[in-house]
């Protein structure tokens, strides 16, 4: 029975990973990003470990009103010295769960979501701990005794299922998935027992199959919010981020210019004579030309660098610890390998305009922006198809 539910947890696991990897959500990089979060772009990162923080929150509180209302069947089925000790520890845990709730609702960085969550399962894990020890001498002699006790033997089991409330990585359902194994195993070794039917080894070996329907639960979690926070962060049509989430990007980024004193750049790049190929040629044709484009600017950018689709024909590219002279060196890159080609077999060719936070002395993001649209615009009066920086 129990080989056969570890062969149905991999085949599920299996199963979820191959529906992803085929449906029109994926994306090459999120194979990766199934193992490990730490090549997450800023913005989704972000929003994976505010859902998690929040998720720690709901449960937190959910779990201080829950541990706090078993305490007349423990004050009905226990002997009253033993149920009055469980009483003051599940006060304690209660009060543990909403302090954890309202420290959630500081920044949300991953070690702040790491640390949620190991106090999140560091809580119940102590309960349990002394639960097994205050319900040794405790014998199931009354039917109300013995559900008592099979409820508190059923705490690790609860706390491994909830890994799958979360949206984790492979590694990091593994690595939260472990203490609470090596703790009932640790239990055991001491002869504190277990409340479950079947013994040690089947408690045990519970824990590990259920380990092992959190990770399936967790990462089919992950993959479909990341599919989904990747649709709400770009542009359907280019691929780019949407307008709302590079300002997002650029605000984190000045900010941290700012923090750091380190130079941040910023493009504002305006296809030329883009109407004339919506009238001429129809709108998905300029649709093909912009996705085109978007994808020769998005190939000569680094990693950090990105690029969001501000409005129609229009781009702004953030260039983070870059200088102005380094931003229209690469820039230039990418005018000369070209933007693609219009529907009638010219070059489609774009102005640029650059600011920098530093040599433009912007007090905010917004300033950076509109310093280089003028200066895109001040490149359109020029004669268009040139890039014009600081001075």
């Amino acid at each position: 029975m129990t080989r056969n539910t570890a062969s149905l947890s991999w085949s599920l696991l299996r199963g979820q990973l191959l529906h992803w990897l085929l449906s029109d959500d994926y994306r090459p990089e999120y194979l990766a990003y199934l193992l490990s979060p730490r090549a997450y772009p800023t913005l989704m990162a972000g929003r994976r470990n505010q859902l998690i923080l929040t998720r720690v929150r709901a449960l937190s509180l959910m779990f201080a009103a829950l541990t706090l209302l078993w305490i007349p069947l423990d004050l009905a089925a226990l002997p009253l010295r033993v149920a009055g000790s469980l009483s003051l520890s599940r006060g304690c845990a209660s009060v543990a769960f909403l302090l954890l709730a309202a420290s959630t609702r500081r920044e949300s960085s991953l070690p702040r979501v790491y640390a949620s969550l190991a106090a999140f399962y560091a809580v119940p894990t102590a309960f349990y701990f002394v639960s097994l020890l205050l319900l040794r001498e405790v014998g199931a002699d009354s039917p109300l005794a013995a559900v008592a006790l099979h409820a508190y033997g059923i705490v690790p089991v609860v706390a491994m299922a909830g890994l799958g409330v979360f949206p984790l990585t492979i590694l990091e359902t593994s690595v939260f998935a472990a203490p609470i194994i090596l703790g009932e195993w640790f239990t055991l070794h001491l002869h504190l027992g277990t409340f479950l039917p079947g013994g040690a080894a089947d408690a045990l070996w519970l824990l590990i199959l259920m380990a092992g329907v959190a990770l399936v639960v967790a990462v089919s979690q992950l993959g479909f919010a990341l599919a989904l926070v990747s649709q709400s962060l770009h542009d359907p049509l280019t691929g780019c981020y949407s307008r709302a989430s590079i300002e997002e990007l650029l605000q984190l980024h000045f900010q941290v210019s700012v923090r750091f004193g380190s130079p941040l750049a910023v493009a504002f790049i305006d296809l030329d004579a883009f109407k004339s190929i919506n009238d001429e040629h129809g709108h998905e044709a300029g649709d093909r030309v912009l996705a085109a484009a978007a994808r020769s600017i998005r190939a000569a950018l680094r990693a950090g660098e990105c690029i969001g689709r501000w409005g129609g024909e229009e781009f702004v590219v953030v260039f983070p610890g870059k200088p102005a002279a380094a931003a229209m060196q690469c820039l230039r890159g990418m005018r000369a390998r070209g933007l693609g080609r219009r529907p009638g077999g010219g070059p489609v060719t774009g102005t640029v305009g650059v600011a920098e936070r530093t040599a433009d002395a912007c007090s905010a993001w917004e300033a950076l922006v509109r310093i280089a649209d003028q200066r895109m615009y001040v490149g359109k009066s020029a004669g268009r198809d040139c890039i014009v920086g600081p001075d």
